[in-house]
């Protein structure tokens, strides 16, 4: 599978997941931070689904991963302890947070490199 179709992928995932996070949060589960979690994966889908159509963009597929890891780990944190009222394991959520800021920084050093053609 190419890069940008993975990218593409995880970007489709990870909008679906978020929405439907939002709505367990709005209709079943108040106050467990669904919302941030859902916000989360909401807002870095469109920015994978920008990275995946960012022909000859520098460093998008690291920029991806990142968000991808930071998505799964913070999101993922929330969730599971919205479902299973236990933490997935220490630090998952600040781990994710830090991976989604060096992402952001991935691609605005991609975005200062030559374009490849």
């Amino acid at each position: 599978m190419s890069l940008h179709r993975l990218i593409g992928l995880s970007a489709g995932v990870a909008g679906a997941v978020g929405v439907a996070t939002l709505a367990v949060g709005a209709h079943a589960v108040t106050g467990a931070n669904l919302d941030v979690a859902g916000n989360i994966l909401l807002f870095h889908a469109v920015a994978l689904l920008a990275l995946a159509n960012a022909n000859g963009q520098r460093l998008r597929g690291l920029s991806a991963l990142l968000f991808v890891a930071g998505c799964l780990l913070f999101s993922g944190e929330l969730i599971f302890k919205a479902a299973m009222a236990r933490t997935l394991f220490p630090m998952a959520a600040p781990s994710g947070g830090i991976a989604l800021i060096l992402g952001w920084f991935t691609v605005a050093i991609g975005s200062l490199l030559p374009r490849r053609p």
